[in-house]
């Protein structure tokens, strides 16, 4: 127990360094979360670092804090994402509660004192809608060793289910079965074909963002030095290179794009064919160096969802009541107030507008609700498609 409160204090020292202190006014709030990491080659003290950091920003978000993704070298050797926090939270005590260690995986459970003030993060208290896409794959003739062919949608299947531990910030909308060419959403300039696709995949799945996804290297790299035998299988490096990109659903605006690169060892027969539906795949070197990918990225994208206003599309107009995409799956709750924003073309790209126009909800479906015009203002120039937000004022 001593040595886990001395490894604390110092990781403290290395997350909180940068965080914003609220006044003394602020109330605090605990909060108990878990956090999990691999044991690679036996280093417990790595393991355990990742699992407490994950497990910090994990109570961070479900704080309403927003947190971004730093990279930190440690001694010069090892690279870590560390915590910032850039809104309204701050840890003032931090406590073990427990650790768990299996044979390869280590898990630590802590309860976070998180301050918090008056301000929070507009719209944070409505849960956005998220359509994830089928991963893409840029040169599937990688896939030929091992026959990985099926990889991209076994990869984002995981990807949801991972996903769905963010359910309290965001809800997941799986669109993994239709095969998209992901090549044109990764170019430099997007055309209008591609904003037009991803406001149609949006509209379907009743979302304001669309996460696009292409897996863009599983090559083999140099065979790993070993005491393997000669009638062992070989074992090679292979890399996997993800790039990813958060789309405006309602606008078809890209919003942010990153890459992750890794690799692991791939230690099969040339001839073996591998079935990456099945837990055997997903227990391998590789298959694991991917489940860690995931937990980054979704660590990542709910950092930078935290504070991105919710918003919605008005589906349906009648007079001074209207029929918007936001429900009771996004926590919206009846007398809550809204505002309308104008959405218009201008060069193939979408212009949104502020307007005075204020309504409330009146009544609150599961993925719908009825707003009324607040006042006797009428809906003028306000039209399908259009936007709604939360009201601030």
């Amino acid at each position: 127990m001593l040595k886990i409160t001395i490894f604390l204090e110092t990781l403290t020292m290395r997350l909180i360094a940068l965080l914003i202190f609220v006044s003394f006014s602020s109330h605090a709030v605990w909060y108990e979360s878990t956090g999990q990491a691999k044991i690679r080659n036996g280093d417990i003290e790595q393991a355990r670092l990742m699992a407490t950091e994950e497990a910090i920003q994990q109570a961070l978000l479900f704080s309403g804090a927003q947190v971004t993704s730093l990279q930190q070298v440690i001694n010069g050797i090892w690279q870590t994402p560390t915590t910032q926090i850039s809104s309204h939270g701050a840890i003032d005590q931090i406590e073990v509660i427990d650790e768990l260690q299996s044979s390869d995986t280590l898990s630590i459970t802590l309860r976070l004192d998180i301050l918090d003030d008056s301000e929070t993060c507009q719209n944070s208290s409505l849960k956005k809608n998220i359509a994830i896409t089928r991963a893409g794959f840029k040169f599937p003739e990688q896939a030929t060793y091992g026959q990985i062919f099926e990889l991209p949608k076994a990869y984002s299947n995981k990807l949801v289910n991972h996903l769905n531990q963010f359910s309290h910030l965001f809800n997941t909308k799986p669109d993994i079965n239709r095969k998209l060419n992901t090549t044109s959403l990764f170019t430099a300039h997007h055309d209008a074909n591609s904003s037009a696709l991803i406001q149609q995949i949006a509209d379907q799945n009743n979302s304001q963002f669309v996460w696009v996804s292409q897996i863009d290297d599983v090559s083999l790299g140099e065979q790993q030095s070993s005491s393997l035998s000669f009638w062992q299988d070989k074992a090679f490096e292979r890399f996997f290179s993800l790039n990813t990109a958060l789309y405006n659903g309602l606008t078809g605006e890209l919003m942010t794009q990153k890459r992750y690169d890794s690799f692991a060892t791939w230690q099969t027969k040339k001839t073996a064919r591998i079935d990456v539906n099945s837990e055997k795949f997903w227990t391998m070197p590789y298959g694991q160096e991917i489940t860690d990918i995931n937990l980054k990225l979704g660590q990542d994208l709910a950092s930078y969802l935290a504070c991105v206003p919710a918003q919605a599309r008005i589906l349906n107009i009648d007079h001074d009541t209207i029929i918007i995409s936001l429900g009771a799956e996004n926590n919206l709750v009846k007398g809550q107030k809204l505002q309308v924003a104008l959405r218009k073309g201008f060069n193939q790209k979408q212009l949104i507008i502020d307007t005075d126009y204020q309504l409330r909800v009146t009544q609150v479906n599961q993925n719908t609700a009825i707003a009324q015009v607040i006042g006797d203002k009428l809906l003028a120039n306000v039209q399908l498609g259009d936007l709604v937000t939360l009201a601030s004022f």
